[in-house]
């Protein structure tokens, strides 16, 4: 949604970072494979993944570093959007995010309104598919 914002190496480290935080629970689902398509689709890139995947903890950090509040704030919000994907947003997804607020400097609050807002669009977009498909 917001992703063409970010630079070029931040759409990079995106990348990387959505799929680490996609097979972290085990299961790379069709759903989160989509989701990754259109990142790469919203951001004009194509995933590689011998050279965008890293250990998740040197993302964040690269991000932390890097990145201006906005962008982190973007990131944080579309990874929970990848996590509430595939309908299985677990623990080890839950703990990674969590990470990444705080070492954004992001306060806990905003993770959990992402995570709010996100599954209110998720409902909305259902409600529009029964209506219009169903």
């Amino acid at each position: 949604m917001y992703l063409s914002i970010l630079t070029r190496e931040e759409k990079r480290m995106f990348l990387g970072l959505a799929y680490d935080l996609a097979a972290s629970d085990g299961d790379y689902s069709a759903e989160e494979q989509a989701t990754i398509q259109g990142y790469c689709y919203e951001m004009q890139m194509e995933f590689d993944e011998k050279t965008m995947v890293r250990p998740i903890d040197e993302i964040i950090n690269g991000f932390s570093q890097k990145s201006n509040l906005k962008t982190k704030k973007i990131v944080v919000f579309e990874v929970i959007g990848l996590a509430m994907a595939d309908n299985n947003y677990d623990d080890n997804e839950r703990a990674i995010i969590s990470d990444m607020e705080n070492k954004f400097g992001l306060d806990k609050s905003y993770g959990e309104e992402c995570e709010k807002v996100i599954g209110e669009y998720i409902s909305f977009q259902n409600r529009i598919n029964n209506l219009v498909l169903g």
